[in-house]
């Protein structure tokens, strides 16, 4: 237990102990609140993100995944690997219109991953996410081509 106690204070260890234990318990989506809550984004981690990733989905509800980035989306901005992470199931679903409510609405971290992830999907939308990241040489190829 000291490791955990140089990694993290009092408080912060309260929280990473609460979020191990209600994830033991298959309990996500309270987790996931434990995640969203927890001081300067302790747990909002990309192994975090790994974690409900490799969780068995219920059948008729959301994947853990996606209540862990709900409950992100509600209360906050996603980070540059939640957002990543996120955009990824939602283009291959198709749903970009999705991303670009989340965009608008500046729930993403816009990185040049993520405008290249995008742009394979929808250019226009990618160029947005370019301008919001300022990477102007992304935007230069896609508006002079």
């Amino acid at each position: 237990s000291s490791g955990i106690n140089a990694e993290y204070g009092g408080a912060d260890e309260l929280f990473v102990r609460r979020f191990n234990l209600l994830f033991s318990q298959r309990q996500y989506s309270e987790a996931a609140k434990v995640a969203a809550s927890a001081p300067k984004g302790i747990l909002r981690t990309p192994q975090t993100i790994q974690r409900f990733q490799q969780c068995p989905s219920q059948a008729g509800q959301a994947s853990p995944l996606l209540q862990y980035f709900s409950i992100l989306l509600e209360t906050s901005q996603l980070n540059k690997a939640e957002s990543l992470e996120l955009a990824r199931p939602v283009l291959q679903q198709g749903r970009n219109q999705l991303l670009e409510k989340w965009l608008v609405e500046g729930k993403l971290e816009c990185s040049e991953e993520l405008g290249d992830l995008i742009k394979a999907h929808d250019t226009t939308l990618a160029l947005s996410v370019y301008l919001r990241a300022n990477i102007p040489n992304k935007v230069c190829h896609i508006v002079c081509n």
